[in-house]
């Protein structure tokens, strides 16, 4: 990991509240000024205060009063803070909240990302980040603080944090009044690592804009009417039915027309179970599938001829990322095998693993071939992403789902601003995983200046 600036500091009673003391060596590299007032910042906090520079004892950067101390949020006595200035101004952290949904699971207060988020609480503390997680509604606008989780020997501990630099949302971000919130704190200057949530139609939609992602993107359409799926079923044989806001592959429907073309096969997953039938006529299976579909907005997308382990469906998850940098790179791609009888690969859904390089040599003999499909993997997903960005506004990580058809050429599937990594697991890629975690709070020090 990269060596950032990071201090110590430490409590004193004999310091007045409207001091801060600095050593003298952190003053001769920022070229801080004695008895200048400074406006000593944590997070969306700040504190106007009068700088006195000393001959620190070894181990110590920055001295305050107790209660300045409490009054900026700085909880721990051992941790070392990343720290920047600037004339008349200080600045320590940077604050990074991860924004999720709050359970009542015991020793889980956030589900399944339980562990996901106190990995990141790890990586960002090791580099000088002041981290916690919250939920959306735990945000006190009165108080202008949030009450969050961090994670130590003890546990979960539950506590008041500042206003932070930045917001890492890994929250279910389709709600109204998490939008509203979001708008919110955005308005007070605080940056959020992704945009918000975007749906499947809309994600095409900004990616056929770009003419070199076209030859990649299968023919998708938006559905409005039964007769347009007849039409794409007549012309392409088999189709996927997607919801716009769907995720996990839940509700994903494939429909395929008989041999004889007097009938139509449809599946799909409910309760994690495959569900099959088969439809006479075009209002019959309108029927069928509005058990599923309901009310929801769907797309509609050709079937791709895509290479299969034993019959099982494979796709490429591509962790594409920014990091202290600011550019985007692949962090890490694996494939997902779906279960045996299922028309998606999500892992969620009971699908498997496998390192790419491994599915691509049993299926593609030729090693010029591979590294073209390594070459067009790594193309699609890095444009993709820029050209999201470019589109919805600042973003800092995507997982974008590839497909390989048979003859060698990527598919592009789609694009999720809220991957979860737990292929790389699965795979035995475990430091993938972990640089995964690590570049986004690199990201974060990115965005609140502190490079």
């Amino acid at each position: 990991m990269k060596k950032f600036q990071l201090i110590r500091i430490v409590s004193s009673s004999r310091l007045d509240t409207s001091t801060i003391m600095v050593s003298q060596s952190l003053a001769k590299q920022y070229n801080l000024i004695p008895g200048e007032k400074v406006r000593l910042s944590v997070g969306q906090v700040s504190k106007e205060l009068r700088m006195l520079i000393r001959k620190l004892s070894e181990g110590a950067d920055i001295v305050l009063n107790p209660a300045t101390i409490r009054q900026l949020y700085i909880k721990s006595k051992t941790q070392l803070y990343g720290f920047t200035a600037q004339p008349g101004k200080i600045r320590i952290g940077p604050v990074v909240g991860i924004m999720s949904d709050v359970y009542q699971t015991p020793g889980k207060p956030f589900g399944g990302q339980s562990f996901f988020i106190r990995q990141l609480l790890t990586a960002g503390k090791q580099m000088g980040e002041i981290c916690f997680a919250f939920s959306p509604q735990g945000v006190n606008w009165k108080r202008n603080n949030i009450t969050g989780y961090t994670y130590g020997k003890n546990g979960w501990k539950k506590s008041s944090f500042p206003m932070p630099d930045v917001i890492y949302p890994r929250a279910r971000a389709y709600t109204s009044s998490k939008q509203q919130i979001r708008r919110r704190l955005e308005k007070m200057g605080i940056k959020f690592l992704n945009s918000c949530l975007i749906g499947k139609w809309e994600t095409h939609k900004i990616i056929r804009e770009n003419p070199d992602l076209v030859p990649y993107i299968p023919d998708t359409r938006l559905v409005k009417s039964f007769q347009q799926v007849d039409r794409m079923i007549n012309k392409y044989q088999a189709v996927y039915l997607k919801p716009v806001t769907g995720s996990q592959g839940k509700n994903i429907i494939k429909v395929t027309r008989s041999k004889n073309g007097k009938s139509y096969t449809y599946q799909y997953q409910l309760n994690n179970q495959p569900i099959k039938g088969s439809a006479t006529s075009l209002s019959q299976l309108k029927n069928s599938l509005r058990r599923v579909m309901g009310n929801r907005t769907y797309i509609i997308q050709k079937q791709i001829n895509l290479i299969r382990a034993e019959g099982n469906i494979i796709d490429v998850r591509i962790i594409v990322q920014k990091d202290h940098t600011g550019e985007w790179s692949v962090t890490g791609m694996a494939c997902r095998i779906g279960r045996k009888g299922s028309i998606t690969s999500n892992i969620s859904a009971g699908g498997s693993g496998s390192k790419v390089e491994t599915v691509l040599r049993k299926h593609f003999s030729n090693e010029e071939q591979r590294i073209d499909i390594l070459k067009q993997l790594h193309f699609v997903s890095v444009e993709a992403a820029k050209t999201i960005e470019k589109s919805i506004g600042q973003c800092g990580e995507m997982g974008v789902d590839i497909g390989i058809d048979k003859n060698g050429k990527a598919w592009f599937i789609e694009a999720n601003l809220r991957p979860a990594r737990q292929v790389f697991n699965l795979i035995g890629e475990k430091d993938t995983r972990l640089r995964s975690v690590t570049k986004p709070m690199l990201y974060c020090r990115y965005l609140a200046h502190f490079e």
